[in-house]
C-alpha cells in the first residue's frame, strides 16, 4: 500500500491507459477523482474504485475547457480536502477532430503534397487543445496547491510517438513532444516546493483509439482489394475478411515494432505511474520513462 492515505487526480481516467493508471493507484492504497468527458465510463471506473475499498470520485469534463479544469480540481478539494498526484492522461484525436481531418483529406485528394498538408490550423489546434493545453492548465491549477503543501506528484502521459519522427501524425507527435518539454520545465519549476514532474511514454497499448485505427486500416484495404487495386507486400498473406482488427494490429504494429515482441497494456502503465508517484522515487524528477517494449533505447 505505497499510496495510503493519497488523494490522486486521474484525468481521462474513464478508459484505456487512463484506466489501468486509476486501478493500479487503487490497488496501492489512494483515492482517486477519475475524470472524463463521458459521465458513464467515469461512473464505471469510480464504482470499481470503491469497490477495491477506497473513495472515489467521478468527475464528467471536458479538460479543453479552463472552467471545467478548475471545477475538477475545487471539486476534488470539496471531497477529499486536498490533492497529492496528478495525472495528466487526456489526449489522442477528438470526436471533432475526425470530420476536419476527412474534409481535409478530400480537399488535398488531387493534389501532390506531403501527408502533413492534410493538417490545417483549425486541426493543429484541436490537436494542441486536447494532447497539451489540457496538461498544462490542469498542472497550472494544481500548482498554488501543491506548493502551499510543500509536495505533490505531477505525471504527463505522453507517447512514444513524442520522441521519433512521424510526419503522417505530425500534431499528435509534436504535442506528445511538447509534453516532455513541459515536464522538464515544470519539474525545474517546482523543484524548491518538494513537487516532482515526470513522464512515460507508452508505446502499443489497444486503447479504444489504436482499435478504430486498425479496423480504419482493414477496411481501407479491403475496399482496395475489392476495386483490383495494388496491396502492399506486407500485406500479401493476409485475409482481411476473417482478420480481426486486435490481430491485424499485433500482426502489422506490435511484432515488427517492437523488440520484445509484445503489446503494452495500461497495467503496465499504471505501475510505473505507482513508482514515479511513490516515496520510491523521491528523487527523481524531469524524466521521461520508456514503457514500450523497447521501441525507444536512449
Amino acid at each position: 500500500m505505497k499510496l495510503e492515505g493519497k488523494v490522486a487526480i486521474v484525468a481521462g481516467g474513464g478508459q484505456g491507459i487512463g484506466k489501468g493508471i486509476v486501478r493500479c493507484l487503487a490497488q496501492e492504497g489512494a483515492d482517486v477523482a477519475v475524470v472524463d468527458i463521458n459521465e458513464e465510463t467515469a461512473t464505471k471506473v469510480a464504482e470499481e474504485v470503491t469497490s477495491m475499498g477506497r473513495k472515489a470520485l467521478p468527475v464528467t469534463a471536458d479538460l479543453t475547457d479552463d472552467v471545467h479544469v478548475t471545477r475538477t480540481v475545487q471539486d476534488t478539494i470539496d471531497f477529499y480536502g486536498k490533492i497529492d498526484i496528478l495525472i495528466n492522461n487526456v489526449g489522442g484525436v477528438s470526436s471533432e477532430t475526425v470530420p476536419l481531418l476527412l474534409e481535409s483529406k478530400a480537399a488535398l485528394e488531387d493534389e501532390a503534397l506531403p501527408d502533413f498538408m492534410v493538417f490545417n490550423s483549425e486541426i493543429w489546434d484541436q490537436y494542441y487543445r486536447l494532447n497539451l493545453k489540457s496538461h498544462v492548465m490542469l498542472s497550472q491549477a494544481v500548482t498554488p496547491i501543491f506548493i502551499k503543501q510543500k509536495s505533490g506528484k505531477i505525471i504527463n502521459v505522453s507517447s512514444v510517438s513524442g520522441r521519433v519522427p512521424d510526419p503522417g501524425h505530425m500534431p499528435y507527435g509534436s504535442m506528445k513532444s511538447g509534453d516532455i518539454s513541459l515536464t522538464w520545465s515544470l519539474a525545474k519549476a517546482l523543484a524548491p516546493y518538494n513537487v516532482t514532474v515526470n513522464c512515460i511514454c507508452p508505446g502499443f497499448v489497444y486503447t479504444p483509439l489504436w482499435e478504430l485505427g486498425a479496423a480504419a486500416q482493414l477496411d481501407m484495404l479491403r475496399e482496395a482489394k475489392a476495386n483490383g487495386q495494388k496491396i502492399p507486400a506486407q500485406f500479401d498473406n493476409d485475409d482481411f475478411e476473417s482478420l480481426a482488427p486486435r490481430d491485424f494490429w499485433l500482426k502489422h504494429n506490435v511484432l515488427p515494432g517492437t523488440p520484445l515482441g509484445r503489446e503494452q497494456t495500461p497495467e503496465d502503465m499504471g505501475r510505473a505511474v505507482v513508482f514515479l508517484v511513490s516515496e520510491d522515487a523521491k528523487n527523481i524528477t524531469g524524466q521521461t520513462l520508456h514503457v514500450d517494449g523497447g521501441m525507444t533505447m536512449r
